[in-house]
């Protein structure tokens, strides 16, 4: 018995399990986030679906398989916690404040991504940008970043040949 034990005290420690749980709760407060981006105008169609689906395997490098587990993970937990304040929490303490910004930039991305701004995504948007810590002007900075890559310039439609 003693044995065993000093085997087991003199191995090299191992990365403690709760680093890559902090980062699926990091992962999934996001997840979570964007899903009510997605749905805050009672319309979550196919093109903020495939934003939010999209914009997780972009920043977290997820495959199309994760990034549509974490966002099904998301909508059952937003779902049965009917409040963004735990997930924004997460974001804010969990994030630098770049990362925050670059947070609130997806979910800008979000809310543009169907064409329309509703005038619940705004409340929402403004909300959350108060609730992660997000000063005015980079507020705006995420906003015009997000709009841009929402409504990339085509010549065509703007009658330039």
């Amino acid at each position: 018995m003693f044995e065993t034990l000093i085997r087991r005290l003199s191995r090299e420690p191992s990365a403690p399990p709760l680093a890559h749980a902090a980062f699926e709760r990091r992962q999934l407060a996001v997840a979570a986030l964007l899903v009510e981006a997605a749905h805050i105008d009672r319309h979550a169609g196919p093109d903020e679906r495939g934003a939010v689906a999209r914009l997780l395997r972009e920043h977290f490098g997820l495959s199309e398989h994760d990034a549509r587990r974490l966002v099904e993970q998301a909508e059952e937990r937003y779902a049965a916690s009917l409040d963004d304040w735990i997930f924004a929490r997460a974001v804010r303490d969990g994030f630098e404040p770049t990362e925050r910004v670059e947070v609130l930039r997806m979910l800008w991305e979000v809310v543009y991504s169907d064409g329309r701004l509703a005038a619940f995504e705004l409340e929402l948007l403004q909300r959350l940008c108060a609730a992660l810590g997000i000063d005015d002007e980079a507020a705006e900075s995420a906003r015009v970043l997000a709009f841009a890559s929402a409504n990339p310039h085509d010549p065509e439609q703007a009658g330039e040949t």
